[in-house]
């Protein structure tokens, strides 16, 4: 029965247009019979005319009802969590499918941000530990996708999209995302490559997978219903990763998440 709650707040603002609507609707209605009052001589035309217009009036309220209901449903119904929204994800402990040693880049205090030119310390991260995140497809042989520790959160929050091929729009630096969100961009895969969007959480090892795909997408739509009541507000590094075919990564695009009003 969560389906049902999760439909009215995601349509929610349909739903307030049809119920106003009606509302006005009926409202006119009503008056509209009030006045003809004035014109209706026989009492049983009175009966009639009085009648319509507090069935009309009646539906006018009916509407404002089931608005309210609408609203209490939205603001009270609890957050589904993340694991039912995205599908079903297990994690294999003690497999990996990228090279035991990833390359992280380490800004020291001194630096300047993104967009001006330093010179960074690389050090190698040994992720021999690192659990594979497996996504079961309908239809489909589970997919391994590989898990990379993260950087230091300073560095992932700043904006770094330089490869063309993997490109976040929606959102931007600046936009702060409530609800259900449409997650747009681009992700141009090699043939048999597949792309996936990953969120870090605050105090959180490696980065959660949060939606994906084989296809390469064109300025389209790259996770359809990315929910951001399952997260409590605040910025949150968010990227984009493009994999090959035997799970290398072939480009990431990073992008901070601001959530909340």
């Amino acid at each position: 029965m969560e389906i049902i709650p999760q439909l009215i707040s995601r349509y929610s603002v349909v739903l307030y247009a049809v119920c106003g609507i009606a509302c006005v609707y009926f409202l006119f209605s009503g008056v509209a019979s009030l006045r003809e009052l004035r014109r209706v001589i026989f009492l049983l035309e009175r009966n009639a005319v009085i009648s319509r217009s507090v069935n009309a009036l009646l539906k006018a309220g009916a509407s404002v009802i089931i608005a309210g209901g609408i609203f209490l449903v939205t603001t009270m119904a609890p957050a589904t969590p993340a694991d039912k929204l995205l599908g079903t994800v297990t994690t294999t402990p003690n497999r990996i499918v990228i090279p035991t040693s990833v390359p992280t880049a380490v800004i020291t205090s001194g630096q300047a941000l993104a967009g001006v030119n330093f010179t960074p310390t690389i050090i190698f991260v040994d992720a021999s530990g690192a659990p594979t995140t497996t996504i079961n497809v309908p239809g489909q042989a589970p997919t391994p996708l590989p898990r990379l520790v993260a950087k230091p959160l300073d560095i992932e929050l700043q904006p770094e999209c330089v490869n063309p091929s993997a490109q976040i729009t929606s959102p931007t630096a600046q936009e702060r995302v409530v609800g259900a969100y449409i997650v747009r961009g681009s992700a141009q895969l090699e043939e048999g490559g597949s792309y996936a969007i990953e969120i870090l959480v605050p105090g959180a090892a490696l980065w959660a997978f949060v939606g994906g795909g084989n296809t390469s997408v064109s300025a389209g739509a790259l996770v359809e219903n990315f929910n951001a009541g399952n997260f409590a507000p605040g910025v949150y590094p968010f990227r984009l990763v493009l994999l090959s075919q035997d799970g290398g990564v072939r480009a990431i695009c990073r992008m901070p998440m601001t959530i909340g009003p």
